[in-house]
């Protein structure tokens, strides 16, 4: 039978982080070990999904790009499996007649949008490392930028995970430190 350790601070409940998808393995913990353990799939609290407390910065409303001075679009289609992660491309047209800078910390990371209301119900709940990388564009041309898209539900009635069917992204471009929403982009959840 296996022994639950304290954590670092000698202190239970053992606080464990699972990956969206892990929804059996969190029952599996809870049913072991119950209290002992503070489990968290996801973004949601397990067994009773509750959602974190976002600071009302996250929650901020950004206007979206202006397609005629910066067009952004799909480099390829997006398709992930429900509780999973993709990682893919923007295309990203510079229509400006100055170089832009698009700082991230080597990709940008979406939001997953409910197409009917425009509410964020999911995104990446891992961590990331922070290094600055800046992506230029040119007056005229085009480039790419990664895009990082996690499908962690934070939405309790939604479930752990963003469910299969047709949802939509949307994610934040920092140009040389003024932010702004990218349109809302097609993600396919199977």
């Amino acid at each position: 039978m296996p022994v639950l350790g304290r954590d670092r601070s000698g202190v239970l409940p053992c606080r464990v982080r699972l990956a969206p998808w892990a929804e059996n393995v969190a029952r599996s913990l809870h049913d072991e070990f119950g209290a002992d353990v503070d489990l968290t799939v996801g973004f949601l609290h397990f067994p009773d999904r509750t959602p974190p407390h976002l600071s009302p910065g996250l929650r901020r409303p950004l206007r979206v790009v202006d397609p005629n001075r910066i067009g952004v679009s799909l480099a390829r289609d997006l398709s992930v499996s429900s509780g999973h992660t993709v990682r893919g491309d923007l295309r990203v047209e510079n229509h400006t007649g100055s170089r832009i800078e698009i700082r991230t910390n080597g990709q940008v990371t979406a939001s997953v949008v409910d197409p009917a209301t425009g509410s964020v119900v999911g995104g990446f709940a891992g961590a990331q490392a922070l290094p600055l990388v800046v992506y230029t564009v040119q007056p005229g041309d085009q480039g790419t930028v990664p895009v990082l898209v996690g499908t962690a539900s934070l939405v309790p009635d939604v479930g752990y995970a963003v469910p299969a069917g047709e949802w939509q992204i949307e994610a934040v471009l920092d140009l040389g430190g003024e932010k702004w929403r990218t349109p809302r982009l097609p993600l396919t959840v199977t």
